[in-house]
């Protein structure tokens, strides 16, 4: 052998998982380019882009809309920093009662009303995890 195949195993470098992104990059918004600074641990999809309300992806390269240009541009007009937080909320006619939003609710704030699910949102993390498990789809975020 001439030696190649002891180099082979320190590619990956010092501080990089899987795929060579576990520290450093940015989470971004695909479709208006809002960043924040990846947290390792904390997967992209797992944090919402507050214009467009859909996940972020990771990337090397920063988006064009920071979390501190956001925060900047909330404190110089006050309507962008009185936006409310979207919570789930379920659709009543859409609802079966089948319950698995209330058994997967790490908090305990969905609870049975009327025969249909309903969030109380005083304690809700706004984690999303019943929205991903109604098999009826019947949670909308307002």
């Amino acid at each position: 052998m001439n030696g190649h195949h002891h180099n082979k195993g320190n590619q990956q470098g010092s501080g990089r998982g899987q795929h060579g992104k576990s520290e450093g990059g940015y989470c971004i918004c695909l479709q208006c380019g809002f960043s924040v600074t990846h947290q390792p641990g904390v997967p992209c999809k797992s944090i919402f882009c507050p214009d467009c309300k859909i996940s972020l992806v990771r990337s090397d390269i920063p988006g064009n809309k920071s979390a501190q240009e956001q925060q900047t541009a909330a404190v110089a007009n006050p309507v962008v920093a009185e936006r409310k937080i979207l919570y789930p909320k379920v659709v009543a006619e859409k609802c079966t009662a089948c319950g698995a939003c209330i058994d997967i609710c790490p908090t305990g704030t969905i609870v049975m009303a009327d025969g249909k699910a309903f969030v109380e949102i005083d304690n809700c993390r706004n984690c999303k995890i019943c929205m991903r498990a109604c098999p009826e789809n019947a949670f909308i975020v307002e």
